[in-house]
């Protein structure tokens, strides 16, 4: 809806051995043939999966991204990486004989299958440059409501409107509390990415929730 693609996913770990385990690289394997099939190849080649971790010692959250290597994703698309028995383990199973530092084997590390990607900070052209933002869901102290609709629409009121609904953290509260995802989201997306003013309707009902109580 609003022109976006998805370029990898995003997943929290308990603390563990590995960086990603079998059924870790086999899903990223998966996602990445399914980016591949709707965007081509040279696209999923840059597919990323992040994983979200605590370290136990410090309690600081710690964000790490890779990419699956060329090798895996071809051993994925020839079924030879089979589903692991258990969830956390740090290596994959085989359905053949593979060479691992020179020896037949049916049990890979993992850590041969990932490529480490820097992680750079990144403003986007759609949602960037934001006098105010949204709360996000699921922060720790956050809290979206009403309030928070009208605190955005305060920050931008000397800009078009739908410039004030370009976040995309409250479109989302929007289409689950307030506009309907199927027939009201799309009409507010395509006012988002051209700059029109959205329906008069969708305008109204968004001025009405930013003036409930918090």
């Amino acid at each position: 809806l609003l022109g976006m693609r998805r370029v990898g996913w995003v997943f929290t770990a308990r603390g563990r051995k590995c960086i990603l385990s079998g059924g870790d690289v086999k899903l990223a394997c998966e996602l990445q043939e399914g980016a591949e099939r709707r965007h081509g190849f040279d696209f999923a080649r840059s597919f990323v999966s992040a994983v979200i971790t605590r370290n136990d010692t410090t309690g600081s959250v710690v964000f790490e991204a890779y990419q699956v290597s060329d090798l895996a994703q071809d051993m994925h698309k020839r079924g030879v990486i089979k589903a692991p028995a258990g969830s956390n383990k740090g290596y994959a199973r085989t359905t053949e004989n593979v060479l691992v530092e020179r020896k037949d084997s049916q049990k890979v590390d993992t850590d041969f299958f990932l490529n480490t990607v820097p992680i750079k900070t990144h403003t986007s052209a759609l949602f960037g440059g934001r006098e105010g933002e949204f709360p996000v869901e699921n922060r720790p102290g956050a809290v979206q409501n009403g309030f928070e609709v009208k605190h955005i629409l305060k920050c931008h009121e000397e800009m078009p409107f739908s410039h004030a609904l370009r976040d995309f953290h409250m479109l989302i509260f929007l289409a689950k509390h307030t506009l309907d995802p199927v027939h009201d989201l799309p009409a507010l997306c395509r006012a988002v990415v051209s700059g029109e003013e959205p329906p008069a309707g969708h305008r109204s009902i968004i001025e009405t929730l930013a003036q409930q109580p918090a």
